[in-house]
């Protein structure tokens, strides 16, 4: 079994396109708190607000913490 502690980022678009499938959401959603102490701890990059189902190594889907990229503002029209 390999060990990442890289945290995958999303951007917003590819954060909510996950959740409307059920592939994602936030950390509410998940009521075991060992799971996200846990998380905590192995990815001290992680900002501790989402989760998705990501493939690993060999394809298969597994529940991890994500980052999603901060919602950038409209650029002002010309």
């Amino acid at each position: 079994m390999s060990v990442t502690t890289a945290i995958e980022t999303l951007t917003r678009e590819q954060y909510l396109q996950r959740q409307y499938t059920g592939a994602a959401g936030p950390t509410s959603a998940i009521e075991n708190s060992a799971v996200l102490d846990r998380w905590r701890a192995e990815f001290p990059d992680w900002r501790g607000k989402y989760w998705a189902f990501t493939a690993d190594d060999r394809d298969v889907l597994r529940l991890r913490p994500i980052n999603v990229v901060a919602a950038q503002p409209a650029a002002p029209a010309a």
